[in-house]
């Protein structure tokens, strides 16, 4: 008889299509208990189900034992010849520097260096060891907090690229399947610290929950799928807020009023929130500034507007609903030292940077390219200065604002690129590449760069 974390893995994988023959599975490996538990399962089932598989580990230097972590996993993929990328990030110090939280921060840097690591080996899935405890945690956390349909659907099986087979497996399943199989695995003591709202959920609230329900993971699954069904179905019909959908200049969007008093509230609250990421993917309404809009498309008055989040105005002129950006970018951040290798956030930007061997051909480019550096290389993200100059390869030297200038860069966004400073010399200019003195030859081993906007 078939493991039964084997069972449930390729259930699920083969209901949501996660794994189809050939593909390429890259495990997110913390040395954590789930997280083996999914590595040794994917690898005892690559055969069978057609796939090869690989590991990633991001190291967050948050706590002593990240190192030890990390020569515990590089170790175990050596001995059972398993490719292992890893990389690391100083969460605590970029947190600090972008002022977000680090649990936040975390996030993000671990899913860049996924990303990154994903492309590099080739693989077209990136596997996480969420599990069903993790789920109902997931589920319980929304509910507390007031979500609609979408928290209570918890976390999804397959998001993009992101794949988490283990989603109905439970906990003592993944303690059972390691024992069975001798697998270490090593234990991160901030686990158990109660403080953390997710811990306390886990140790002093669940077990009293499944005191009531021994089934409580099970069936918090069961709702949450059938809570995705139905937020995917109120979707599709509160899309039709979008037929009516003109785009204006500097990203602004309109539509009839008419069009969202229509549907029915329920819908239209929902289509106001697809209105908004229309404008920015990333936005999110609150129930109030969603409720908001929809009065303000009610309202009898022909002009009136609402402020909503990052940046955006809904504009009522006359019948015509308009959502328009009138925050621009400050154009200040605070500079960061770039991680080499590792995963940087800088004023909006992501930067990833890995050794690799300069290739003959065209490689300096806007967010692709090559440095040649000093041994230890002390690298700074900033925003420009008076004084600072630049040679791009082949063209003439110039000073980075006549750059900016000449590549009709607007203004409000002059200063939110981030130079590269090497010990007070402008090595490269995102968004332009490499200095020319900082070009290396082809065969070179060079740092490789590459940049990403995120906001």
């Amino acid at each position: 008889m078939e493991d039964i974390v084997l069972r449930k893995l390729r259930q699920l994988a083969g209901a949501g299509h996660m794994l189809p023959p050939g593909s390429r599975v890259l495990a997110a490996v913390s040395g954590g208990a789930d997280s083996m538990c999914l590595l040794h399962a994917l690898l005892t089932l690559r055969a069978s189900l057609d796939i090869t598989v690989a590991a990633a580990h991001f190291n967050h230097q948050l706590r002593p034992e990240a190192e030890a972590e990390e020569r515990f996993v590089r170790a175990w993929c050596a001995e059972h010849e398993v490719p292992c990328h890893t990389g690391r990030g100083n969460v605590a110090a970029q947190a600090a520097a972008a002022g977000t939280g680090i649990e936040e921060t975390a996030r993000q840097l671990r899913y860049a260096f996924l990303e990154d690591a994903a492309e590099q080996a080739g693989a077209d899935r990136i596997a996480t060891a969420h599990h069903a405890g993790d789920n109902a945690e997931t589920v319980l956390l929304h509910l507390i907090r007031g979500s609609g349909l979408r928290g209570l659907g918890g976390i999804p099986p397959v998001r993009g690229k992101v794949i988490r087979p283990l989603l109905t497996v439970e906990r003592r399943e993944i303690e059972a399947y390691l024992a069975r199989h001798c697998i270490p695995h090593v234990e991160d003591a901030s686990n158990q610290d109660t403080a953390y709202r997710r811990n306390y959920l886990r140790r002093e609230i669940l077990p009293r929950l499944e005191q009531l329900n021994p089934r409580l993971n099970q069936r918090l699954w069961e709702s949450a799928c059938q809570f995705r069904r139905e937020d995917a179905y109120l979707d599709g019909a509160a899309s039709a807020i979008l037929a009516s959908l003109t785009r204006l200049p500097e990203g602004a969007l309109s539509l009839p009023c008419g069009a969202v008093t229509a549907l029915p509230e329920v819908l239209a609250l929902r289509g106001i929130q697809l209105l908004a990421r229309e404008a920015d993917p990333e936005t999110v309404l609150s129930a109030a500034h969603r409720q908001a809009v929809l009065n303000l498309c009610r309202s009898q008055h022909p002009s009136g507007q609402v402020d909503l989040p990052g940046g955006l105005v809904a504009r009522r002129s006359y019948d015509q609903l308009e959502l328009v950006r009138t925050s621009e970018p400050s154009g200040t951040f605070a500079p960061a030292a770039l991680a080499l290798p590792g995963v940087t956030l800088c004023g909006g930007w992501q930067f990833t940077c890995r050794q690799a061997v300069c290739p003959a051909g065209k490689f300096n480019r806007p967010r692709t390219f090559y440095l040649a550096l000093p041994e230890h290389p002390r690298i700074l993200l900033r925003p420009r200065r008076t004084g600072d100059v630049i040679t791009l390869p082949g063209r003439d030297r110039k000073t980075v604002k006549k750059l900016l200038i000449d590549a009709k860069i607007p203004r409000r966004n002059r200063d939110a690129l981030p130079v590269f400073d090497c010990e007070g010399v402008v090595c490269a200019l995102t968004e332009f590449g490499a200095d020319q003195a900082f070009l290396p030859q082809p065969g070179q081993l060079a740092w490789l760069v590459t940049a990403n906007a995120i906001s």
